[in-house]
């Protein structure tokens, strides 16, 4: 029944028809034929009509009014400068900055121009040449002669993007895109469309205008570009990755050469200058500023939120709240570009002699065999080993996987290498890896000067300059401070006796040199870095009043109520440390940290300017005391390298710190202009030189706090409008250390023996090295 009613239908409307046109004479066979042709093209006409009438009114999605499209804005992204104007990086959602009409130069739109929109100044948004063109050549010759879309068509799709409609998409969004044109050629003018354009066309890499891609590809603002480097980034709009100079030079040399022979065509360049330009190599200076790459990574890290809590209390003037991802701010900050570069140059240079020395030390005693579990656990947090693990396998399966060797892309201390290794290869290299954190300051303003987290931020993001690791005797000058506090002066003489405190489980502390003879001035027990005296001053003053003081001068960690205390045992960070020493360079003032010079909105109107806030903790003669005390450590304690084998010259004053096992090594060290601090170390505690040779603080951190006042001593480049005032050498000019004679032993005198004693004389404490006697000394 229901094949009957079906056949019967199609009868109807199929069959009858041709019957009945194969019936007609010819004349009336022509007309009828006519008349079908003509309905159909009206048919087809009002479809087009009805269609493009439908995304017109934005059945397929809405299309911008004329307020959405005057109030049009780019993503912009922020900018952060350091205090000498050069850029250190940039946050973005898209890595984009926007720039002016006078700075692009004019070869550059000409190469735009010639290559993408011959015919930019004749249409109004939508070139029908142009459509004609490309419907004839590409549709009907089945020919790839270019899409035809404006640059006006180009930017509707840059700033509204595409959506997918199945097989209408590119119908859609064509007509779509025309439509947007038109309205962006009545409301701005040919420039501004222009301008528009270039601040947001992706030139590939997640860079977005041609500022940005400048400054990437060349090094330099769009002005500076010459004709073959526009030529290079014009090809690029095309197909940015495909076109990509650092990736294909071939094929964007290649592409170059079409765009310098479209600017020959439209009579831009002439002859002579094409073939000069087609023949020259691609030239790039690559330098990629982001979130992960630049100079002082782990500092803008740091900065992002300082400013997102900024801008929390910042308005628009609408009332709304800043983006700093969005809203094209610019930040200068208080790093010094070339004392970051310093900086990090110091480090990296050390850590790469150190490397090779624990590299032959872990290798010489099979570190890994004893630390499989440390390997095993460092292996189970990488992405591979999740992933192996998510598809089933067994963990013997999945290390047998992780054992294949590839090439693979390694940091080793000084940059990049790319070899064949296995991932258990990679994470071995990752564990043994020495850190370093590296922190500079004015610290009389509290103004950030430098801040090396670690050597390279896009391989290790863990910050040590925030980071907690045990202090060792870096500490010991709160304890001294404390003391003087409490009525000792610098050069009152303590017993060197060792004691034990029974209160604390018969706890005794030792000295480096197990030696615990004779008397030290508060100066000579700092210079060299007496155990036992500084628990002694500490228990005097009481463990409280020695954490209160600490936590006066800085540290927010958590200390514990030891005797220990006073040796470093306590987990604090290199930025609190730097903090605290500041008190001391200063004279007597704690400053608030400074990050941040001024904020500014893409209009130059000044959101925030810094302030400089201080809080006294000491008085000015206490601080003097404390430099001249620390200068001496210097001049003939622990720290006399500095000057004796890195010919650091001047007033400078410091501590050296080295903590159990050699797992920790610090100097903190401040002259009239700057101070800055150092800790070296390994990630994982079990990782660490096995003796003081390698391991001290003196050999392990401070050479990175001196190669980096070398270099500023040679180039010149940091003054201060507040200088430290150094005391003079008289003060506190007193003996460092009396030793007792065989008849004072006897009959329990104490006099002086000896005047003011220098290495020749003493033990070097912390490194526990004895230093030769000199005939001609007498006891």
């Amino acid at each position: 029944m229901i094949l009957s009613k079906l056949r019967t239908f199609f009868t109807l409307i199929f069959v009858q028809p041709f019957r009945w046109f194969f019936s007609l004479s010819l004349k009336k066979k022509l007309f009828t034929a006519f008349l079908a042709v003509l309905g159909l093209f009206f048919c087809l006409i009002l479809g087009l009509y009805l269609f493009y009438s439908s995304v017109a009114n934005g059945v397929w999605g809405k299309i911008p009014n004329d307020a959405e499209l005057q109030a049009l804005k780019n993503y912009q992204a922020s900018e952060v400068y350091s205090s000498d104007g050069v850029l250190l990086g940039r946050y973005f959602v898209e890595n984009r900055s926007e720039a002016k009409l006078d700075e692009i130069p004019k070869h550059f739109l000409q190469a735009l121009i010639a290559t993408e929109d011959s015919r930019f100044y004749e249409h109004s948004g939508v070139d029908a040449r142009s459509l004609m063109r490309v419907l004839f050549k590409s549709v009907i010759l089945g020919k790839n002669k270019g899409g035809g879309s404006t640059l006006s068509q180009q930017l509707a799709k840059n700033i509204f993007g595409r959506k997918k409609y199945g097989w209408l998409s590119m119908p859609i969004n064509k007509i779509r895109e025309g439509i947007i044109a038109n309205k962006l050629e009545s409301l701005y003018s040919k420039e501004e469309i222009l301008m528009l354009y270039l601040n947001t066309v992706s030139f590939g890499e997640d860079t977005y205008g041609l500022k940005t891609a400048s400054q990437r590809f060349f090094s330099v603002d769009p002005i500076d570009l010459d004709i073959p480097q526009s030529a290079i980034l014009v090809g690029m709009l095309k197909a940015p990755s495909n076109y990509n100079p650092r990736t294909n030079p071939d094929k964007s040399k290649e592409r170059r050469n079409v765009v310098l022979a479209q600017m020959l065509k439209e009579k831009y360049i002439n002859s002579n200058s094409y073939n000069k330009f087609e023949q020259l190599p691609i030239v790039l200076k690559y330098k990629r500023i982001d979130a992960h790459n630049g100079l002082a990574g782990h500092f803008r890290q740091r900065l992002q939120g300082e400013l997102e809590t900024l801008l929390k209390d910042l308005k628009k003037p609408d009332g709304s709240e800043y983006d700093l991802m969005t809203d094209g701010l610019k930040i200068t900050t208080t790093l010094h570009y070339k004392l970051q570069s310093m900086a990090e140059q110091a480090t990296i240079s050390h850590l790469k002699t150190m490397q090779k020395s624990m590299n032959q030390q872990i290798k010489a005693e099979g570190f890994f065999r004893k630390h499989k579990d440390l390997l095993t656990s460092e292996l189970k947090r990488t992405s591979v080993y999740k992933a192996l693990e998510k598809k089933g396998l067994s963990d013997q399966e999945i290390m047998k996987e992780l054992q294949i060797k590839k090439k693979r892309m390694l940091y080793v201390q000084g940059g990049e290498v790319e070899k064949m290794c296995s991932v258990v290869d990679s994470v071995s290299e990752a564990i043994a890896t020495l850190q370093a954190g590296f922190l500079a300051l004015d610290p009389v303003s509290g103004a950030i000067l430098a801040w090396v987290g670690s050597p390279n931020y896009q391989y290790f993001q863990f910050d040590h300059v925030t980071s907690k690791r045990q202090a060792g005797s870096i500490f010991k000058p709160i304890v001294y401070t404390q003391a003087m506090l409490d009525g000792k002066q610098p050069c009152d003489l303590v017993s060197n006796q060792k004691v034990t405190y029974a209160q604390y489980e018969n706890w005794s502390p030792r000295n480096a040199n197990d030696s615990y003879e004779g008397r030290y001035s508060l100066k000579g027990a700092l210079t060299h870095s007496v155990n036992t005296i500084s628990v002694k001053l500490c228990m005097e003053s009481g463990i409280r009043k020695v954490i209160s003081l600490a936590q006066k001068m800085g540290i927010t960690s958590e200390l514990p109520p030891k005797p220990s205390i006073a040796l470093g045992t306590a987990d604090v960070s290199l930025l609190e440390m730097c903090r605290l020493y500041s008190v001391f360079a200063s004279g007597g003032s704690l400053p608030k940290l400074q990050s941040i010079v001024s904020v500014t909105d893409k209009s130059g109107r000044i959101l925030y300017q810094k302030k400089t806030e201080i809080q006294v903790i000491i008085s000015k003669e206490m601080s003097t005391n404390m430099t001249s005390m620390l200068a001496s450590v210097v001049d003939s304690g622990t720290a006399f390298r500095l000057k004796y084998t890195y010919g650091c010259r001047g007033n400078i004053a410091g501590k050296t710190g080295t903590t159990q096992d050699h797992r920790d090594a610090w100097f903190i060290g401040y002259t009239p202009t700057i101070l800055a601090g150092v800790w070296v170390g390994a990630d994982h505690p079990e990782v660490h030189f096995n003796d003081m040779e390698l391991g001290e603080g003196a050999r392990l951190a401070m050479p990175i706090w001196a190669k980096f006042y070398q270099k500023i001593q040679a180039a010149n480049v940091y003054k201060t409008n507040t200088p430290i005032s150094f005391p003079d050498k008289a003060l506190n000019d007193c003996d460092l250390y009396v030793k007792d004679n065989f008849f004072q032993k006897l009959f329990g005198r104490k006099n002086k023996t000896n005047k003011k004693t220098g290495l020749e004389e003493n033990e070097e404490l912390e490194s526990g090295k004895k230093k030769k006697k000199r005939w001609w000394r007498k006891d």
